[in-house]
């Protein structure tokens, strides 16, 4: 009928334009993902070494600059929320912002320092506005943004990065293995924090599934990673080692890894006392946990561990922790 058509048609009319609408803030979105995406690639040239466009950086870590404002607005406007590309090219940008600002403060190992920029740039009100959403974010149903948004609170330090949100940390790393090298990272500062946040990253990864994924990575760090970063993944792992339970967090075949890597390291770290200790403190629980570690170069690690007391005469800790270990091992 007539009627039953103007009725059809009345209903259709927005309809058409709510997609119309969509449409259009669909273009929208992927227009700001391709400019944010385009603003990462100019940092990452801008950072490489002999770059001319380091001036560009300093005034981008200014608090009076819009760019960095802007980026953040992106994060707390609502109609962009299920824009997952946006957002996570975006919580993207904000974590090198505040990475790259860290070169013109003093940071004096300050785990606070993230947090420090970002009121710095943004002020006290959007500063906390922005760092409650990326915290929502983490806890999300699409995975890569929740990795990002571990990325960017784990730059801003313990005030944004929780406790709580080391569970999802460890579920990403199972979910997501293609990005267990950039969450490892999470996981490094996490126990940098110290306090909850190392306490809960140690219980977890023990008992989480995800915390034999973590672990695998960590192996990574150790054996290749640059020197502050093999100290922070050793203690980690030593630190997992202690605790009950550990005994089914490594396969047999990375137990022998370990090994490997710390009686080659041990020789190296003996004329650094504090972290010669982090080493044989990991190497001693592996051997007290694992039969395996144990029997793996047995002859080999006494020989090694016999020289090194004998040569570190300066040295008590390592003498001691030398002796220690020693007679673990040939306790059986």
């Amino acid at each position: 009928s007539v009627l039953h058509a103007c009725q059809l048609l009345s209903e259709m009319v927005p309809l058409d334009a709510a997609m119309a609408v969509d449409a259009t803030l669909q273009a929208k979105a992927e227009q700001k993902r391709e400019s944010v995406q385009e603003f990462i690639r100019s940092i990452e040239r801008a950072v490489t070494p002999g770059a001319e466009d380091r001036p560009w950086l300093r005034q981008l870590c200014h608090p009076e600059d819009a760019c960095f404002r802007s980026l953040v607005s992106l994060l707390l406007e609502p109609k962009y929320k299920g824009f997952v590309g946006l957002q996570c090219v975006t919580l993207r940008a904000v974590q090198l912002v505040v990475r790259i600002s860290g070169i013109w403060f003093e940071r004096d190992n300050d785990a606070s320092i993230g947090m420090q920029i970002f009121r710095h740039l943004l002020g006290d009100e959007v500063a906390c506005k922005a760092s409650s959403e990326m915290q929502k974010m983490a806890f999300g149903q699409e995975r890569h943004v929740v990795c990002n948004a571990l990325l960017a609170l784990a730059e801003l330090g313990p005030e944004a990065l929780r406790p709580k949100h080391t569970r999802v940390l460890l579920e990403s790393i199972a979910d997501l293995p293609e990005r267990a090298d950039d969450l490892a990272e999470v996981a490094l500062r996490a126990h940098t924090f110290g306090g909850e946040n190392r306490s809960r990253l140690l219980e977890e990864t023990v008992a989480h599934t995800g915390g034999q994924q973590l672990i695998e990575v960590l192996l990574q760090v150790l054996n290749r990673a640059e020197p502050e970063r093999r100290l922070r993944a050793v203690k980690i792992l030593a630190d997992c080692l202690i605790l009950p339970g550990s005994e089914n967090l490594l396969y047999t075949n990375d137990v022998r890894v370990l090994v490997e890597i710390l009686l080659r390291e041990l020789p190296y770290q003996a004329s650094k006392e504090a972290a010669f200790v982090c080493y044989a403190k990991c190497y001693q629980a592996l051997i007290r946990r694992y039969a395996a570690a144990r029997d793996h170069r047995r002859d080999e690690a006494l020989q090694v561990l016999q020289d090194l007391h004998g040569l570190a005469r300066d040295h008590p800790r390592v003498q001691e922790k030398c002796a220690e270990i020693v007679a673990v091992l040939r306790s059986g």
